[in-house]
């Protein structure tokens, strides 16, 4: 910034020159000359309003400059010091890797610059991996809250709208969830229990419980009330931060143990010389007991599940046989009637029977019985 004097035509005249860096991101600069000033009072003049008219655009280029990738990570830093709310460290570590994953290719971009064809494309490219709409929609969800997030704080200038705004999922058709019917759960744990397999105890815990993959890996002796029947379930062990937290919805509940469960506690704790109840493997320390799992079924011709499916397949079969609803609910520790009704939908039970009033066809004896008449005459 510096204002100079020069002679033109034997004219005494001014010139100002401002330059202006960001303080945020170094590599921009504006800068403005202005000439042929007569005075000068009228060259400082000149000089206070181009640093305003510099500062507006500064302010418009930061807005433009600042990547998709410094937005993820402002939001992140910020929701990790507690002032976007209550984020647990799991679920901020969930968005950021969801959207580092699947916006890779915005990372580098202007976020400004990211409209709906980056929106669509997102979209396109999950449907064209077979994600399902229920992942999708978390998916844009969390695009959504990030870029809202640049919105409010001025990171973001220029639009008002994230990319997938407004796009809409013409998806009506819903996946039949993957559960193993009654008779191949009883062959799953047979075929599982004749070979020895290390994992049986794991697989007929989570099917006569419905506990989750973290809640089985916390389950502590403590926890057994052999003399009331009861499982106190407490707290889930969080693979991602290494930590046993609270479970996932926050409260502890109780689980009824069930005369065959009772049996094969008392027969591991013979055994057992761990406060945990259930043994430890390299393969479930390391998340992958689903890959275990999947392995072991299609090696006895089962379909292969999803090891939390095994909590699906204890809420339907206990709906199946007649157990209310809201009990399954609150066995299994589901706040969302929704996730309940799900459940109830997939096990049948509302329609179970409903068809048995009606008899329309006809019987044998009353076939057999016109075609004979017919011959006689």
């Amino acid at each position: 910034m510096a204002i100079r004097s020069y002679e033109k035509n034997g004219k005494k005249l001014f010139q100002v020159y401002v330059n202006a860096r960001s303080k945020i991101d170094p590599k921009l600069r504006v800068q403005k000359t202005v000439s042929d000033l007569e005075s000068l009072s009228q060259a400082r003049r000149e000089e206070n309003r181009i640093n305003l008219e510099l500062g507006k655009k500064m302010l418009e280029l930061e807005g433009k400059a600042h990547s998709w990738e410094y937005v993820i990570n402002r939001w992140k830093a910020e929701a990790e010091s507690g002032l976007l709310g209550e984020y647990s460290p799991s679920t901020i570590m969930d968005h950021v890797a969801c959207l580092y994953n699947w916006t890779s290719d915005w990372l580098e971009k202007s976020a400004p610059e990211l409209g709906k064809a980056e929106g669509r494309d997102l979209v396109k490219r999950m449907l064209d991996a077979d994600k399902s709409v229920s992942f999708i929609k978390k998916v844009k969800n969390t695009v959504n809250v990030v870029f809202n997030y640049g919105i409010e704080e001025g990171l973001i200038k220029g639009t008002q709208q994230s990319p997938v705004h407004g796009i809409k999922l013409n998806i009506k058709t819903e996946k039949v969830p993957d559960i193993l019917t009654n008779e191949e759960i009883k062959k799953f744990l047979y075929e599982a229990k004749r070979m020895e397999h290390p994992w049986y105890p794991i697989w007929a815990t989570a099917l006569l419980t419905g506990l989750r993959s973290g809640e089985l890996y916390a389950l502590e002796w403590d926890d057994i009330d052999l003399e009331s029947n009861l499982i106190r379930v407490s707290k889930s062990f969080n693979k991602r931060t290494n930590e046993i937290k609270c479970t996932k919805a926050g409260y502890w509940r109780n689980v009824p143990l069930s005369p065959e469960l009772r049996s094969l506690f008392i027969s591991l704790k013979v055994k057992c010389d761990s406060p945990y109840v259930l043994p430890r493997f390299r393969d479930w320390d390391r998340g992958e007991q689903c890959k275990t799992l999947k392995m072991f079924l299609a090696g006895i011709g089962l379909p292969k599940i999803k090891f939390h499916a095994l909590r699906a397949c204890f809420a339907t079969q206990l709906l199946a046989k007649g157990t209310p609803a809201a009990i399954v609910m609150k066995i299994c520790g589901w706040r969302d009637l929704k996730t309940m009704e799900f459940y109830v939908r997939v096990a049948g039970v509302d329609e179970k029977g409903a068809t048995d009033c009606l008899r329309i066809l006809p019987s044998d004896s009353e076939v057999m019985g016109n075609v004979v008449s017919m011959f006689i005459k």
